[in-house]
């Protein structure tokens, strides 16, 4: 990424010590867009007069009428009336295009949604552990409400479960075992440290590639996945020195 100009003011040292908010410029994939960060530790309003601010610092450095723009929200809860009057304004006197949302709430993720936005866990081809994601984390397990989308790798120092799919481009890695309630298409590799105990088990199994200790099976038209029209919960195991895949 590079940086755009950005110079932070500080009204005291309690006030130094918050993560300010950022104007960048980044690229996601090919396109070239804009990243807005709004960290959690200021008030709402106070995100909103930072944001202001980096946005006059930058007015004559933005990517052009009608730019694409990423908002990080990291952590924070921003409720879908909140969003909106932000994206409406940032398109009104700026001509920014907000196209995605990035955060770990809930009502962040749900307020992107009902506005037509992307939402995303973390920005594209990063890496998410569970230490950094803000979302469940309970008896080793880190649960991942929604699907993880193509570019997302989600790392976990034991059990993941995706309540939805994991796409094509997306990557699960789990030091246990992964469950997926939905399509697994992308790349799951379960015992990441050498556990040939652990499993993976999806509601329909067409991965990219699956993994589990140091074992790799690809080609998901072998004989024991779901054909097209079926929808089977699959788990995958270590048998015989080789991964296996049958139904639950």
């Amino acid at each position: 990424m590079i940086a755009l100009k950005v110079s932070i003011g500080c009204l005291g040292e309690e006030r130094c010590k918050l993560q300010p908010v950022e104007l960048k410029a980044w690229r996601n994939g090919l396109l070239r867009e804009l990243l807005l960060v709004i960290p959690a530790e200021s008030a709402w309003q106070e995100a909103l007069t930072q944001v202001e601010a980096r946005l006059q610092e930058n007015r004559n450095s933005l990517l052009g009428r009608g730019a694409q723009l990423t908002i990080n929200f990291g952590v924070r809860s921003v409720f879908q009336a909140e969003l909106e009057a932000l994206v409406d304004w940032l398109k009104r006197d700026y001509e920014l295009l907000t196209v995605a949302v990035v955060g770990t709430d809930s009502a962040t993720q749900e307020a992107a949604r009902k506005l037509g936005l992307a939402a995303y866990l973390m920005l594209p081809g990063t890496s998410l552990a569970a230490e950094e994601s803000g979302t469940l984390s309970r008896n080793n397990a880190l649960y991942v409400p929604q699907t993880v989308r193509s570019g997302q790798r989600i790392v976990h120092a034991g059990h993941i479960i995706v309540g939805g799919d994991v796409n094509a481009g997306a990557e699960v890695v789990a030091e246990g075992d992964i469950l997926v309630f939905g399509v697994l298409r992308g790349l799951a590799h379960a015992g990441s440290q050498g556990n040939e105990q652990a499993r993976i088990i999806a509601g329909r199994m067409r991965p990219q590639q699956i993994r589990i200790a140091g074992q790799i099976a690809r080609a998901p038209e072998e004989a024991g996945y779901a054909g097209p029209g079926e929808r089977l919960p699959e788990v995958a195991r270590i048998e015989n020195g080789a991964i296996q895949v049958s139904r639950v």
